[in-house]
């Protein structure tokens, strides 16, 4: 045999070291796969529970506030609501009185607490209206809605869920004059 001869020929160190060099991609398999199936399970159980609500205790001037529905009907009247309908002719004008029913604990407390704002916004809405508009058939139902869905957006930090805090809305006086 030539020396390229003996070159060529296996040795059995180079026998030993593929031989073991073929296990270790399968331990490490073996190792890992258990390691990830575990990592990933946590994580498909972490994503799918359910969170733990916690109710955040809604709290003007110091003491929180019972917006837990009471059980019990809860009135709360806005009076001398009166501002010029728009339009061309600013003499005319448009005079409601409302009566807001709602279930919540405090119910009188939080319209009492926003009443500025409630007014500011049935004042704004009431002034967009027209003379034209106010002679139309369900003009008083139209405001009732509109009043209705504007002072649920003012009032929707202390809204439960979907549910409005302002259940009805009720006019005892609605002038157009």
């Amino acid at each position: 045999m030539c020396a390229d001869q003996l070159d060529e020929l296996p040795t059995n160190e180079s026998e030993k070291n593929s031989g073991g060099g073929n296990l270790v991609p399968a331990l490490i398999a073996i190792i890992l796969a258990p390691a990830l199936t575990v990592a990933a399970m946590t994580f498909v159980i972490k994503m799918n529970k359910p969170e733990q609500v916690v109710k955040d205790q809604i709290i003007e001037g110091g003491q929180p506030l019972n917006m837990e529905p009471s059980g019990e009907e809860k009135f709360y009247e806005l009076k001398q609501l009166i501002t010029n309908l728009g339009g061309p002719i600013k003499s005319r004008y448009i005079n409601i009185e409302l009566r807001m029913e709602g279930l919540a604990g405090d119910f009188e407390k939080v319209l009492e607490m926003n009443e500025h704002r409630i007014r500011d916004k049935a004042l704004s809405i009431m002034g967009g209206y027209t003379y034209e508009d106010a002679q139309l058939d369900g003009f008083q139902e139209r405001v009732r809605i509109d009043l209705k869905k504007s002072f649920s957006m003012v009032l929707r930090k202390y809204r439960d869920g979907e549910s409005d805090l302002i259940r009805q809305i009720y006019f005892t006086q609605f002038v157009v004059q």
